[in-house]
């Protein structure tokens, strides 16, 4: 197939693939000022827990603390803020994942996280649970936030 060159000696493949290389340029300028307006988080004011275990993933608990405002829009969690879970005897905790938490499995068993950042809004342990069923583990979180102190026991099934 012959290309047909137009009166500047451009042939239509050419303008095509400048064309379609000019279109990510565009996309990443266009980009670029919303990201620059974004604003920080206020602090926390309030914060909560959760927890899931998925049997699918072989009893991995996925453990959450988020912080927000009196709107319930995400806040910042204050840096300190902390996680300790501890294991009834025989029961054995395997960090798999954590997201915006330092975590430590200390001797004894137990797991430690503590946030050393500013601008965390929430966080995500996900551990692996093994031992017999009606043995368990405490998560206690402990925040500079009122309430101050959270304890859950947790019964393994």
């Amino acid at each position: 197939m012959q290309e047909e060159l137009d009166t500047h000696g451009l042939s239509r493949r050419t303008l095509v693939k400048g064309a379609a290389w000019s279109v990510p340029v565009v996309a990443v300028a266009v980009a670029t000022p919303l990201a620059a307006a974004s604003t920080t988080a206020p602090p926390a004011t309030f914060w909560a827990t959760g927890a899931t275990v998925s049997v699918v993933s072989g009893n991995v608990t996925n453990f959450t603390v988020e912080g927000s405002d009196a709107d319930g829009n995400l806040a910042l969690l204050p840096a300190g803020t902390s996680v300790t879970i501890v294991p009834d005897p025989g029961v054995t905790l395997a960090v798999t994942n954590a997201i915006g938490i330092v975590v430590t499995t200390n001797p004894d068993g137990s797991i430690t996280g503590i946030i050393t950042a500013n601008d965390i809004t929430n966080i995500r342990i996900q551990f692996r649970p093994t031992g017999a069923s009606g043995s368990g583990y405490a998560i206690t979180t402990n925040i500079d936030i009122d309430p101050f102190t959270e304890t859950i026991d947790v019964t393994l099934r």
